[in-house]
């Protein structure tokens, strides 16, 4: 993490910008497949009418806007905050950019993923996804639907996501921490091989 605190100027700039532009069109092109592939075979569908109607690729749609949305508050960072001066602007900023991560990780995903899985892949509760053999469960007739599985999985996704952020914010605040010593810049020297001190006047 050292590294991002040494970033050049114009080198921190084409990062943010090159993410950000890259997000905006990411973030375009899956919210139009997202929609063209919700629609009806039957729905005529326009200029876009190659776009096929698929669960699947429904769902790939969904990977790329996340993707986009990372991209899009990673390269705002990058531009407005790292490495800048904290004002008291810069902060509140920095802390709606962290409330809109919060939102999209916390909020928007597992409510897409519920709502996915609920309607397009029609993981109910009727549906039987495993039947356990009745020799392990004592000769018992034990089941496990589809919606057992679609919360499971949205529970594993908060408690990887819950220590993901944790791991980041812990990292976060030791991002001048761990430069080896062969980083380390020499300080400058007078041709008699003194170090060089700013003067206070």
């Amino acid at each position: 993490m050292y590294r991002l605190a040494e970033l050049s100027e114009s080198r921190r700039k084409s990062i943010g910008w090159g993410l950000l532009a890259l997000g905006f069109v990411a973030l375009v092109v899956g919210v139009i497949w997202i929609h063209y592939t919700s629609l009806p075979p039957e729905e005529d569908a326009g200029f876009f009418d190659w776009i096929p109607s698929s669960h699947l690729l429904k769902g790939i749609g969904y990977l790329v806007v996340f993707g986009a949305s990372q991209m899009l508050v990673v390269g705002a960072l990058f531009v407005w905050v790292l490495n800048q001066r904290m004002t008291w602007a810069r902060a509140l900023f920095a802390g709606v950019i962290a409330w809109v991560e919060l939102v999209i990780i916390f909020g928007m995903v597992p409510s897409e993923w519920l709502n996915f899985a609920q309607t397009d892949l029609d993981w109910s509760s009727q549906r039987v996804a495993v039947t356990i053999p009745p020799l392990l469960v004592l000769g018992n007739d034990v089941t496990l639907s589809y919606a057992a599985i679609k919360d499971s999985i949205s529970m594993g996704y908060h408690i990887v996501m819950l220590v993901a952020a944790a791991v980041f914010a812990l990292q976060l605040q030791r991002m001048k921490q761990g430069r080896p010593a062969s980083a380390e810049k020499a300080a400058p020297q007078s041709p008699y091989g003194r170090p060089l001190v700013r003067g206070e006047g």
